[in-house]
């Protein structure tokens, strides 16, 4: 068995001549050997310059590295929610495809604020990020314009940006289906009285669910009733006020179009006056956090495909890292329906 050498001087970082030296090879060699290069070597010779490095504890300068046009090797993800699993779920799948590319990934938080996100991201360019995926808080144009400047490869997440959208790279979920597809499964139901609460937001494509709901029920030749379209704030107050203001003589079904601290609140509120599903209300939930199928019955929701956005994202931001200019079209990926036990069939 191999014993490790002591550190030539533990107070000292080691460089890659000192590596070079311990495995006495080159240091063209180390270069290639620590940077994955193409190269063929004797693996001999390569497991050599590894062992030296693990053993002096050799660690790659990254900001040297930039500073000589390479990658350093650093993504970020900068989202507006991140309590929000929607996006927690994209963030696992975007650091896990990133890891096996070889990239570290940084993900913060704007917490909906631009002046936040525009704090994050002048650190995030200060440490030379190579590229980053961004969804923008409230969906404002600004500081996706700053990552273009410095000609950081930038993919735009679920938020669009008004006209601005065509000028980035983009992947999304279409939300326009998410409140049809709840709405028609409904209607399909026998359901004619449906009420629609959601947030009451400055992101345009927040609103395309309510967009689809309106679609399905004039498919339907329903009337629309604006009394039944209530939106708020985004929080558990938020639903709460909303489930409030619901004409529960009037309605026998409900989308829940919002956010899932919203949608806690609207179904405290509904448990709290007795309110069942899907007895009193049946109920559709557009989304599916943690808890969605613990509840009794558990809720039937439009599922959106997270983990896929996470995975497309991140494979396009690696594309546009080995060529800048690279385009696709803009992914609007489709949503589905899972069924659960909030859905009572009637007669119409």
């Amino acid at each position: 068995m191999r014993t490790r050498r002591p550190l030539i001087d533990p107070l000292k970082a080691p460089t890659i001549k000192e590596v070079a030296e311990r495995a006495r090879t080159s240091i063209a060699t180390v270069s290639y050997v620590l940077n994955n290069k193409d190269r063929y070597l004797r693996p001999e010779l390569r497991e050599r310059v590894l062992l030296a490095a693990e053993e002096l504890g050799y660690v790659k300068n990254a900001v040297a590295s930039s500073l000589k046009g390479m990658q350093r090797g650093i993504l970020a993800v900068l989202v507006p929610q991140f309590g929000n699993n929607f996006f927690t779920r994209i963030c696992v799948e975007v650091e896990s495809i990133a890891q096996r590319a070889g990239f570290v990934v940084t993900i913060c938080n704007s917490d909906e604020s631009p002046f936040q996100e525009r704090s994050i991201l002048d650190r995030l360019l200060s440490q030379k990020i190579d590229g980053c995926i961004l969804s923008p808080a409230l969906s404002q144009s600004n500081n996706a314009a700053l990552l273009e400047r410095h000609q950081v490869p930038c993919i735009i997440l679920e938020r669009t940006l008004g006209e601005a959208t065509p000028d980035y790279d983009f992947v999304g979920h279409d939300n326009f289906q998410s409140g049809y597809l709840a709405t028609r499964k409904l209607l399909e139901a026998g359901h004619r009285r449906i009420a629609f609460i959601g947030w009451n937001s400055p992101i345009p494509n927040i609103h395309d669910r309510k967009g689809g709901y309106l679609a399905a029920m004039r498919e339907f030749g329903q009337p629309i009733r604006p009394e039944w379209i209530l939106l708020d704030e985004l929080t558990v107050e938020g639903g709460r006020k909303m489930a409030e203001r619901l004409p529960f003589s009037e309605i026998t079904a409900l989308v829940l179009a919002h956010h899932h601290e919203m949608a806690k609140g609207t179904l405290l509120h509904l448990q709290e006056n007795g309110v069942r599903w899907p007895r009193d209300l049946s109920l559709v939930l557009i989304g599916t956090p943690e808890w969605h199928d613990l509840l009794s019955p558990s809720l039937a929701c439009i599922q959106r495909p997270e983990e896929e956005m996470g995975r497309v994202a991140a494979t396009l931001l690696l594309r546009k890292l080995r060529d800048p200019h690279h385009r696709e079209p803009k992914s609007v990926l489709p949503v589905a329906f899972l069924d659960g036990g909030s859905i009572q069939t009637i007669s119409p």
